[in-house]
């Protein structure tokens, strides 16, 4: 039994090319779904990473974005059993998940479905629009749904607040555990005789055993001014949509490989990596915010509106830096980044590269780099 006929841009669609950096995207996403297991060697790595996530089940949302591809197959022509089949599957998942039906267990449970069901619908209806799109569409959707939710449940509290209080208490117990398993580590004979033979590295490691405590901070509980919380709880709404967004692309690229019905083109190289230029709004409005002392009180939105769509632009940069690369020199281009960290340090390194790649990318808005260039590198995600 199928769904409905597909459109005809749907059932024409290309399809994906190539398997080397879908299995690494698969291997990356399976290394951070299992941050919290990683050994104690790895345990301040393991916390960063777990920081960054959100929401720390990062396979469950990729999970669920295949569902809801499914769904839109099954609609576009594909087989019934096989939707029903994901659908039991990602329903059985979502149930049996190691979390309580409360706090940041029913936020987890919630944004999950939340973004696979506007997903599937966005599919369905917006059928000629690029896959950032929808995907940005749905996001926004889960976003209203979510804060819907919580400002029902949070009563006099205030939607800010009982989030901002789940995150916290989520957020500490990521940062203790993975405190604990490096104090278990560094409590080891071997530790301690390295550390002795290398006080130097011995030191470093602390120091960054420091730092992710602070980039976990909570502070007080409160008003959204900057600094009051820790850095990346502040930016956990940009975090949890640039998660979304990867995810939903993971879940795409992963369908559209293991399925004939085709409900769109397949991802692009990031080289080819463009977007509508009015996003550039969303950049001058964070900036806004951040800058006029009279907006003082709406800063975090300002940080957030500046963390998502400036990692969008580094991102496009980064595809114009990989269109004029050669692609014999691509390749040690990472050789020579991790060259660097030991000579002027990660995070002058990582603050290099972002400058560089957001530059490009915001300047590709108004001059476009890539215009007449090789003809094989043709194509967009516009």
């Amino acid at each position: 039994m199928t769904g409905a006929v597909a459109p005809d841009s749907a059932a024409t669609a290309p399809q994906e090319r190539g398997w080397r950096w879908f299995v690494i995207a698969l291997a990356l996403m399976v290394a951070v779904t299992a941050a919290p297991r990683w050994t104690p060697a790895l345990a301040l790595l393991g916390g960063t990473v777990r920081l960054l996530l959100p929401v720390e089940q990062f396979a469950l949302l990729v999970l669920v974005a295949i569902t809801a591809c499914t769904v839109v197959g099954w609609w576009a022509g594909g087989r019934l059993s096989v939707t029903l089949l994901w659908l039991a599957m990602a329903s059985w998942v979502v149930w049996k998940l190691p979390l309580p039906l409360n706090g940041y267990g029913a936020f987890a449970r919630g944004w999950t479905l939340s973004v696979g069901a506007a997903f599937g619908l966005i599919c369905l209806t917006t059928r000629s629009k690029p896959l950032l799109m929808r995907a940005m569409a749905a996001t926004a959707v889960a976003a209203l749904v979510t804060v819907g939710g919580w400002s029902m449940r949070s009563g006099s509290t205030g939607t800010f607040d009982a989030a901002t209080r789940m995150f916290s208490l989520e957020y500490q117990r990521r940062v203790q555990e993975s405190l604990d398993r490096w104090h278990d580590r560094t409590e080891s004979v071997a530790w301690q005789t390295f550390a002795q033979r290398m006080p130097a590295a011995a030191e470093r490691a602390d120091r960054l055993a420091t730092t992710l405590g602070s980039l976990g901070d909570v502070g007080a509980t409160g008003a959204g001014s900057l600094g009051t919380h820790g850095p990346l709880l502040l930016l956990a709404p940009a975090l949890l949509g640039l998660e979304t967004l990867l995810a939903l692309g993971l879940g795409w690229a992963a369908y559209h490989r293991l399925s004939r019905v085709r409900i769109g083109p397949p991802l692009g190289a990031l080289r080819n990596l463009r977007f509508n230029d009015q996003l550039v709004w969303g950049l001058v409005v964070g900036a806004t915010v951040l800058l006029l002392p009279t907006l003082a009180e709406w800063r975090v939105l300002g940080a957030n509106l500046m963390c998502f769509f400036g990692t969008l632009y580094a991102l496009r940069g980064a595809g114009v830096l990989s269109w004029w690369i050669p692609d014999r020199v691509a390749a040690f281009v990472p050789l020579g980044l991790v060259i660097l960290v030991p000579l002027l340090g990660p995070i002058v390194v990582l603050a290099l590269v972002l400058a560089v790649t957001f530059g490009l990318g915001l300047g590709d808005t108004w001059r476009d780099f890539r215009a007449g260039a090789d003809a094989r590198r043709t194509g967009s995600l516009r």
